[in-house]
């Protein structure tokens, strides 16, 4: 048995964070890899009080019945949760798919509190370089682009630091993703890094070709199947994935390159309206019970 340990021997003990699908997947590798973890849920609501985190006091996220804040029901309890155990974890995981301002807030309160610990998360919207600055996580950030399927199935991820990433994080989070039994590729700092970014590619013009009448997505897929021995389909790929994971990632891309190549396919928009966002939503391309 291979036994993989942090540069500073410290137990693995991970924050996870994030979109509901991508949290379950990424709990299993923990559970398989018995790493001790908590789920931490999302703290958008905290906007709505229009307050910087790192001026929160810990007396004032205390229920006092002469103040009347409506707080959500669970942020509170994760508030007390993290300040109960400050330092305590050795990675922040935030596998959330958002545009970087839209994810400040739970980075920037989990690092807060858990000030050496390494923050892995999704770029598949942004990159580490962005997040990082915009959460006050510059040195400790590191991107990655895990999505549903990808998360339970692959072997090798790719991973990158931010510009301004020490390298003393950027190994502590190859430590877990091997620990998880990923095998970890360093790349450049870019939207999507690289296998997402060629999968949602290649994925977005198996959808044109659905769209202008070329093929049906059963013939298309069997076609990369059998002609270029894809393990999967790439329609019937979107489909694991979340289709409006697949759009939201071509359209930051496209924003990125402003490149013909990565503007997100007509269908995919208007699949994603509909709400036909794959597997998980009975129908995408194929339908599902």
């Amino acid at each position: 048995m291979k036994v993989f340990t942090l540069p500073d021997a410290r137990e693995l003990n991970v924050l996870l964070s994030g979109d509901h699908a991508f949290v379950a997947e990424f709990e299993e590798r923990l559970l398989d890899a018995n790493i001790k973890y908590t789920i931490m849920p999302q703290m958008d609501e905290i906007d709505e009080l229009d307050l910087e985190v790192s001026m929160l006091d810990p007396e004032f996220m205390a229920p006092d019945p002469d103040v009347d804040i409506d707080f959500p029901p669970f942020t509170r309890t994760v508030f007390d949760d993290i300040r109960s155990n400050v330092d305590a974890f050795t990675h922040i995981v935030d596998l959330s798919v958002r545009y970087p301002n839209e994810n400040k807030t739970n980075l920037e309160f989990a690092a807060l509190h858990n000030p050496n610990a390494t923050v892995i998360c999704n770029v598949l919207a942004t990159t580490a370089t962005e997040i990082g600055y915009l959460s006050e996580v510059e040195q400790r950030i590191i991107g990655v682009t895990l999505a549903p399927s990808i998360i339970a199935n692959a072997t090798v991820v790719d991973y990158a630091g931010g510009l301004n990433t020490t390298r003393e994080h950027v190994d502590r989070a190859a430590a877990l993703l091997r620990a998880v039994g990923y095998t970890p590729e360093l790349v450049e700092d870019r939207v999507a890094l690289v296998q997402m970014r060629i999968l949602v590619m290649l994925i977005n013009e198996a959808a044109f070709a659905v769209m202008e009448g070329v093929a049906s997505p059963a013939d298309i897929d069997n076609a990369m199947k059998l002609g270029v021995n894809y393990p999967k389909g790439l329609l019937a790929w979107a489909d694991e994935i979340g289709i409006a994971i697949v759009t939201i990632t071509l359209d930051c891309l496209h924003r990125e390159y402003l490149q013909e190549r990565y503007r997100p396919c007509i269908l995919l928009k208007q699949y994603m309206r509909a709400g036909w966002n794959g597997k998980s939503a009975g129908r995408g391309f194929y339908k599902y019970q």
